[in-house]
């Protein structure tokens, strides 16, 4: 009965906003567990004491809804028959931290990587978090060489932070159609650059403006020790105590933000699509808040948890491609590479 409570909990308390009630904000996280452990109590009552299989059926009934968001459904997925037309058009996600990146040092392998990945894909539109370029000698212009290397002649970089006047991190959209205008709009402030602002830019697609709105929202900024925890067990009581402390803290600064973000779409005059890192998985305040009355376009196309976060757990989605009808979703797909920290996520959509 704990279980099926727990799973009940999970499912539902993320509706509650974690400003006021915070442990709404921890308790979508545990939902796919609860979820597994309720289905295995039937498997047990079905061969032990069956009069008790009603307490795991009641749980797992009350919680649909949440598994559906979970949850892609479509065994056969239109990634690779999807024939583009000139009403068509793809849009990617990627959080790129920091473009390889790692101490003031420029990974080439992981650098090779991701160009032959973004060459390979090939998105008409190319929305990418934590963001690095570098003006500098013997450092990577990454705007001007994806600009120039892709064939992207528009884009539009928030450039939230700066080192030396010539080191800068951000938000950055590329697009092969017309940008019509952009803008930075501040959401708070992130130490990592991307995370303080919301880019908002309205693209002509075929003689049609649609308006793509793309974030990073706050992140957990998880370090060392608190990694040891959270995949080890590793860690004192004063060290959980303080996690707790960081994690609800950055759950009060993103249910501000999602907010902020479902206004945006409510007032824009063209049809949206949202893309981006909203770190919280479908089963969350988060979601929730910035889904509503848009398609989920790894739930139209997408299989199975649609894992984007290469660590931690094997089931978190927390990179999404969000469009409002009467977009039409047509293809989705991941790509999974080593050494990506986040993967990179394509939809097709139609006019």
């Amino acid at each position: 009965m704990l279980i099926a409570i727990s799973l009940l909990l999970s499912a539902w308390l993320p509706y509650l906003n974690p400003q006021q009630f915070w442990l709404s904000g921890f308790a979508g996280l545990t939902f796919l567990i609860c979820w597994g452990i309720n289905c295995a109590f039937i498997i047990l009552w079905l061969c032990w004491k069956r009069r008790y299989i009603w307490i795991s059926l009641v749980g797992i009934l009350f919680s649909l809804h949440a598994l559906l968001s979970s949850i892609g459904t479509n065994l056969i997925s239109s990634k690779d028959t999807w024939v583009r037309s000139d009403r068509q058009f793809t849009i990617m996600t990627f959080n790129t931290s920091n473009m390889g990146l790692n101490d003031y040092r420029e990974d080439s392998v992981l650098q090779g990587s991701i160009y032959d990945m973004l060459r390979e894909a090939s998105p008409d539109i190319l929305c990418m978090q934590e963001f690095y370029t570098n003006e500098g000698p013997n450092f990577t212009n990454h705007i001007d060489s994806i600009s120039r290397t892709l064939g992207y002649p528009y884009h539009f970089f928030t450039c939230d932070m700066s080192h030396w006047d010539y080191w800068h991190y951000g938000i950055v959209l590329f697009s092969r159609f017309p940008i019509v205008r952009s803008s930075k709009i501040p959401c708070g402030y992130s130490s990592a650059g991307s995370g303080s602002s919301f880019l908002q830019s309205d693209i002509l697609v075929q003689g049609d403006t649609i308006r793509v709105l793309t974030a990073q929202l706050q992140s957990y900024m998880f370090r060392g020790n608190d990694y040891d925890l959270l995949e080890k067990g590793k860690g004192t009581f004063s060290g959980i105590r303080n996690l707790a402390s960081k994690m609800k803290h950055t759950i009060h600064k993103r249910a501000a933000q999602s907010r902020k973000m479902a206004e945006l779409i409510a007032a824009s005059p063209y049809k949206v699509v949202v893309c981006g890192d909203f770190n919280d998985p479908p089963v969350s305040y988060t979601y929730n808040t910035i889904s509503a009355n848009m398609q989920d376009a790894f739930l139209k196309d997408g299989f199975g948890v649609g894992r984007t976060l290469s660590f931690l757990a094997p089931t978190l989605r927390i990179d999404y491609i969000l469009a409002q009808k009467p977009i039409r979703v047509k293809s989705y797909k991941t790509f999974h590479r080593k050494g990506f920290q986040h993967f990179p996520i394509m939809a097709g959509l139609s006019l």
